[in-house]
C-alpha cells in the first residue's frame, strides 16, 4: 500500500500571491530598487509589527548581519547570542571578526536563559542576541532590564517567531532591532528573505544603506562605507505582501496544530512537549518536542523509524559550543559550555506543522511516535 509522505512543512501559496507576482512581472519591475511591492511591504510589516521602520532584505542571516554592522560591530567586540538556535544566529558575528559567547537554555521554552545571560556580563559585551526560539518569546522582561541596567544593545532573532507576543508587545520591536526570515517554511514566506524592524531612525537609515551598497547620497558611485548588496526583490516583495494577509490565518492554524499534538501527547512521560508561558504568546512555527532520557543514537534512530513510515521529521539545532568544525574554522579555543542546550540537542525534534496539516496526519503522527519512543529502552 503506498503511504502518503508527510513533509515537515509546506508554504502556503494561493491566489494573491500569483496575482502580485504576475503584476511583477509584467511590469518588469523586478529588482530590488522598483517602489512597485518593496514599499508597500516594508509598510505593512512595519504596522503589523508595530515599529516605524521595516527594511526587506534577502534573508534573515542578512538582516543579523546588517543590524551588527549598524550597531558597530567589529573585531574585539563580544556578543552575547543564545546557544541554542540555527548557526545563522551565529555566523555573522563571527564573519565581522566579533566574539560570540554563548548562553544556556532555560528549560521551559528552550530560550536565552537571564540568569545564564548574568554570568556573562562584561564591559566587553557589545550586543546581545535573543533568538524566539520555534516560535515562543524569550523572557524579554529579564532580558531587556539586564541589557538596559549595562546599556547593552539587544537584537531580536525573529526568524521563527513573527506574531509571537511578550506582554502584549510583538517580537521584534522590543529590541533596538528585530531580524525576520521569510525563507519557504517561515510564517511568512517569500521563498528567500527577510527583514530588520526598528523604532530607531539612525538603525534604519544606516540598515538600508548598508543592505544597498552604502551609494553616495550626492554621488551615487561615491560611496560612503563597505556596503553589501543584501537587497530583496521586488517580486519577493510582491509575494511578501499577499504573505502578510495570510499571518493571522497561518498562526492560528499553527496553535490549532499544536493544541491537537498537545491534547493526543500529553500523557506521554517520556516526551517534553512545547509550552506557552503565561502573558506570552506562541506562534508555534514548529512543534519541537524533547524525548526524554535518550541519547543521540536513540534519537537518530526515532527520526529513521519516521522517515520509514512516509513521515519527516528534523532534529534538533546543534549548539554552538558542540559545533567542532566550525569552532575550529574560526580558531574558537575554549568556547563556553552550554550544558542545558547540548542536552537538548541530542534529544529533540520537530514534527511536521505545516499550516495546511490535516487533524488525520497529525493523529496518524502521533500514533506512530507513541509507537516507536514505546520501543526505546
Amino acid at each position: 500500500m503506498n503511504k502518503r509522505f508527510i513533509p515537515v512543512a509546506t508554504p502556503v501559496v494561493g491566489g494573491s500571491e500569483i496575482k502580485n507576482v504576475l503584476k511583477a512581472l509584467l511590469t518588469k519591475e523586478i529588482s530590488g530598487y522598483s517602489k512597485q511591492y518593496i514599499p508597500r511591504f516594508e509598510k505593512a510589516l512595519a504596522n503589523y509589527v508595530g515599529t516605524k521602520h521595516a527594511i526587506v532584505v534577502n534573508s534573515g542571516t542578512s538582516a543579523i548581519h546588517l543590524a551588527l554592522v549598524a550597531l558597530g560591530i567589529g573585531p574585539g567586540d563580544k556578543v552575547a547570542v543564545a546557544s541554542y538556535t540555527n548557526m545563522a544566529s551565529f555566523f555573522p558575528v563571527l564573519q565581522l571578526g566579533a566574539t560570540p559567547i554563548p548562553v544556556d537554555i532555560e528549560s521551559e521554552s528552550w530560550n536565552m536563559d537571564p540568569d545564564d545571560l548574568i554570568k556573562i556580563i562584561t564591559p566587553e559585551l557589545s550586543a546581545i542576541i535573543v533568538v524566539h526560539i520555534f516560535g515562543h518569546p524569550a523572557k524579554m522582561d529579564e532580558i531587556m532590564y539586564l541589557a538596559k541596567l549595562h546599556n547593552i544593545p539587544v537584537i531580536e532573532d525573529c526568524a521563527e517567531a513573527l506574531g509571537a507576543l511578550n506582554n502584549g508587545q510583538m517580537v521584534g520591536a522590543i529590541g533596538v532591532m528585530g531580524c525576520h526570515s521569510f525563507y519557504a517554511n517561515k510564517m511568512i514566506t517569500t521563498g528567500e528573505g527577510g527583514a530588520v524592524t526598528t523604532d530607531s531612525d539612525d538603525m534604519a537609515e544606516r540598515v538600508r544603506s548598508f543592505a544597498s551598497l552604502s551609494f553616495g547620497k550626492v554621488s551615487k558611485f561615491f560611496h560612503e562605507a563597505d556596503g553589501y548588496n543584501f537587497r530583496m526583490s521586488n517580486i519577493q516583495a510582491a509575494l511578501g505582501l499577499a504573505q502578510l494577509d495570510r499571518i493571522s490565518k497561518n498562526i492560528y492554524k499553527k496553535r490549532n496544530i499544536a493544541a491537537t499534538y498537545n491534547a493526543l501527547l500529553s500523557g506521554e512521560t517520556r516526551l517534553q512537549l512545547p509550552t506557552e508561558r503565561e502573558n506570552q504568546f506562541n506562534v508555534y512555527w514548529m512543534y519541537h518536542i524533547r524525548i526524554l532520557g535518550v541519547d543521540l543514537n536513540q534519537r537518530d534512530w526515532v527520526i529513521s523509524q519516521f522517515s520509514e513510515a512516509g513521515i519527516e521529521t528534523r532534529p534538533a539545532f546543534v549548539p554552538y559550543s558542540d559545533q567542532h568544525k566550525v569552532l575550529n574554522l574560526w580558531n574558537q579555543s575554549d568556547v563556553r559550555a552550554t550544558p542545558k542546550a547540548s542536552s537538548l540537542g541530542r534529544q529533540a525534534l520537530y514534527l511536521p506543522s505545516g499550516p495546511d496539516l490535516k487533524n488525520k496526519e497529525i493523529k496518524n503522527i502521533a500514533h506512530h511516535l507513541k509507537r516507536i519512543i514505546s520501543q526505546l529502552q
